[in-house]
């Protein structure tokens, strides 16, 4: 029997920009700016995968009437999540997380940087794995069963 493969864990960090900045602007400092900063750092410790989730305020405006409208107006308390983007980190060990938080290079060249832009009184972290279960159009990771 094949040795089963631990999951990669995935951690998101939820920033929220600081309103000094339209959103517009503060996007292209993310991806232009911060984005370069921080990325050499991830790749030097060993970061399995990094990924950018940005949330706009078109899409949030754009699709809150669905959830308004959910399941037949029942969906009260439902709300798009109000952070402005998620950096995603996936690792194999969360040493690797831990090593490049207390690199110096990261407080020197990224930290030092997000004052002024990212919002110092806030932020959300997400820890956890994940499963696809619907891939490339076709049912993954499970059998199926039908109701009736």
């Amino acid at each position: 029997m094949a040795e089963q493969q631990m999951p990669l864990i995935k951690i998101s960090i939820l920033h929220y920009r600081d309103q000094s900045h339209d959103e517009e602007t503060w996007t292209k400092w993310y991806t232009e700016e911060q984005i370069p900063r921080f990325i050499p750092l991830v790749h030097k410790h060993g970061i399995d995968r990094c990924e950018l989730y940005m949330t706009p305020a078109a899409f949030k405006q754009a699709f809150q009437p669905d959830l308004d409208n959910f399941k037949g107006g029942s969906a009260e308390g439902w709300n798009m999540a109000p952070y402005d983007a998620a950096v995603i980190y996936w690792v194999s060990d969360p040493q690797k997380i831990r090593n490049m938080l207390s690199d110096p290079d990261w407080s020197g060249k990224v930290v030092a940087f997000e004052k002024g832009w990212i919002d110092q009184t806030k932020v959300d972290v997400q820890v956890g794995t994940q499963t696809t279960y619907v891939e490339d159009g076709k049912i993954v990771n499970t059998i199926t069963k039908e109701y009736t």
